[in-house]
């Protein structure tokens, strides 16, 4: 009799669990359809989107269907068993609708934020609902059990037929629109087909196979096909609403032009008198900016947030949809020459398709075994541009991107300066108990070599009298982590403390008196900046930007650093608000110390959250 009501519950079970993935993957459908990325959607985006939705759902709903067996055996009761099933799938229907409801709002899904505005302390003075909002809802709940209810009853008048046929029809389809969805994905990620890439992040905690080095493998596409495809893909920006509001100018008579160094993941204490002395006078001059913050914690999303001025959120957005940054767009139609000077490749990432990819003549890589050959040479080849530059008639935009820093590698020539140093970056020594001098010093060796190519440019610049009409920056794309947390994080792109963000910029402006700054200024000032001081846009930079001009001292608190997977809020005192993949908060300080007793101010948490999502329609 047992086995009887066993087998019962297996069968009716398993056809409630079809059912129920049906009606998941129904709701999954209403995502997309109630997304501005609808417009995009072609018959190969359908393919996949729905076979996606069916397996993703699949395997949301096996959860109450294993539980429910779990129940049968260990009850031995079939009503029970039935009775935990609708419960937990609706309970599932219910927060599918939650989270299209949140996704519809503020474009992601359900995280640790959104719980914290939901349940947290001043829930109620961001949400305001009446009776009869209340109302609807529990309606909908209700209906919700209700409709699970005549669902598992009907499962319970399919069982004599289904059992005569079996599970393995419902499995195989769903296995391979599993492998479909996935594989499709993964050839439709190195191809950039739109439809597919753009409709994948509907579905909620859905992270599908990407596999460009196995595509190349295979013969799917060649590397030359993968570069010639992400500069060729086709615009789609039907979600987007960048800039908010035309660019209005008063373009300048006399423009000037533009050179912006960046040194790869530079600490800010290497940024004195003993480690670059060369930078270090010429920051006399400049402006200097000591609370200067990153858009990122890697050179990914600092880069983005540099040009674009915007959170690398909206990464995956701009790229499929060709969306240039305005500041190169806006330095081309004012008839810029802009020379990009990169040591390491800017193929991937792919910053000459998302930054750089209107830009005439684009140098994409730089020859050169070593990274300190890749720096030497971008230091060469731009002493001999400065010739032509400097008597054109064009202004002109250089970004020299030095690697020396990153790369940890210099001719055991050049590792005099600072002692005891390591030849190479040894990283199975790294652990929490290390001292870490050695490693250090090879650090600081890397940087002032550096300093030493950038004390090149800075001679040339004004031994060609170039420094009369020219705004020069310097700054590095995120900084570099030597245990100074003693927290065991080494390097970047691993937590959001001062020391992987905190970065110095150094600001040259000719005409203007040098000045010490000490209010916070970050990457996403950047653009506004140069958008106001030399190309003359007038419109606010809240239009085109998460900044505001570099020299405004007006509070940028919630400061957004990362990307949509992994972000965080760098509040008040370098409070860190940090937003992990699995949804969850974690709240520490500078040092990452965990902060049990902080209390998030929802108010504010809402407001930064639709500040960071402005962009889209």
């Amino acid at each position: 009799m047992q086995k009887i009501q066993l087998e019962k519950s297996l069968s009716e079970g398993f056809i409630f669990y079809a059912i129920s993935t049906l009606t998941i993957a129904i709701q999954f459908l209403f995502y997309l359809i109630h997304s501005p990325r609808l417009a995009m959607m072609d018959v190969g985006g359908w393919m996949f989107y729905i076979t996606a939705a069916c397996s993703h759902a699949a395997l949301w709903a096996l959860i109450p269907y294993i539980i429910s067996l779990i129940v049968a055996i260990t009850v031995r009761r079939h009503q029970a068993a039935a009775i935990t099933h609708i419960i937990l799938v609706s309970l599932l229907n219910i927060l599918a609708y939650i989270d299209g409801s949140v996704y519809s709002l503020y474009k992601f899904h359900i995280n640790g934020f959104v719980l914290n505005l939901l349940v947290g302390e001043g829930n109620s003075e961001i949400f305001t609902f009446s009776f009869w909002l209340y109302l609807k809802i529990a309606g909908v709940l209700v209906g919700i059990f209700a409709a699970n209810t005549l669902l598992r009853i009907l499962a319970g008048h399919c069982y004599t037929r289904f059992h005569r046929c079996g599970f393995r029809p419902v499995l195989a389809t769903l296995i391979l629109f599993a492998l479909f969805s996935n594989f499709y994905h993964a050839y439709a990620a190195v191809v950039q087909k739109t439809s597919v890439i753009r409709s994948a992040p509907c579905l909620p905690y859905y992270f599908p196979l990407t596999a460009t080095r196995l595509m190349m493998k295979l013969g799917v596409v060649s590397s030359k096909d993968v570069i010639k495809m992400n500069f060729n893909n086709k615009k789609q920006s039907a979600d987007l609403n960048y800039p908010i509001d035309s660019l209005k100018y008063e373009v300048h008579s006399n423009p000037k032009n533009v050179v912006l160094i960046a040194i790869d993941s530079w600490n800010y204490r290497a940024f004195n008198q003993d480690i670059t002395p060369h930078i270090s006078h010429f920051a006399d001059s400049c402006s200097r900016f000591t609370s200067h913050l990153s858009s990122s914690n890697g050179t990914r999303g600092s880069i983005f947030g540099l040009f674009f001025s915007l959170s690398s959120i909206y990464w995956t957005d701009f790229e499929v949809s060709g969306i240039q940054p305005l500041l190169i767009e806006e330095l081309l139609k004012q008839n810029y020459q802009i020379g990009i000077y990169p040591s390491a490749t800017i193929v991937n990432p792919p910053f000459a398709k998302i930054l750089f990819s209107k830009v005439p003549d684009l140098r994409t890589h730089t020859e050169g075994k070593t990274v300190y050959d890749r720096d030497c040479r971008i230091t060469a080849d731009y002493l001999q541009a400065l010739d032509t530059l400097g008597s054109g008639t064009k202004p002109f935009f250089s970004f020299l991107f030095y690697d020396l820093a990153h790369g940890y590698e210099v001719p055991k020539d050049k590792l005099y300066r600072f002692q005891p140093s390591w030849e190479f970056a040894d990283y199975m020594k790294l652990n929490n108990d290390i001292d870490p001098t050695p490693f250090l010093n090879l650090y600081y060796n890397c940087v002032a070599e550096a300093d030493s190519l950038v004390g090149c440019v800075l001679h040339k610049l004004e031994e060609k009298k170039l420094l009369d009409n020219t705004l020069v920056i310097i700054t590095g794309d995120h900084g570099q982590e030597f245990n100074e947390n003693h927290k065991n994080y080494w390097g970047h792109g691993s937590n959001y403390s001062p020391v992987q963000t905190h970065i110095p910029f150094l600001l040259y402006e000719p005409g203007e008196q040098p000045h010490t700054y000490h209010h916070r200024t970050t990457h996403y000032d950047f653009a506004p900046t140069l958008m106001n001081k030399v190309l003359g846009v007038t419109n606010p930079p809240s239009d085109y930007s998460m900044g505001h001009l570099i020299t405004d001292t007006c509070p940028r608190n919630w400061h957004i650093v990362g990307d949509n997977l992994n972000y965080a809020f760098i509040v008040e005192n370098h409070t860190i608000l940090e937003k992990h993949p699995s949804g969850y908060i974690e709240i520490s300080d500078s040092a990452l110390n965990p902060l049990e007793n902080y209390k998030i101010d929802n108010r504010k948490l809402n407001e930064a959250i639709l500040s960071l999502n402005r962009f889209y329609k």
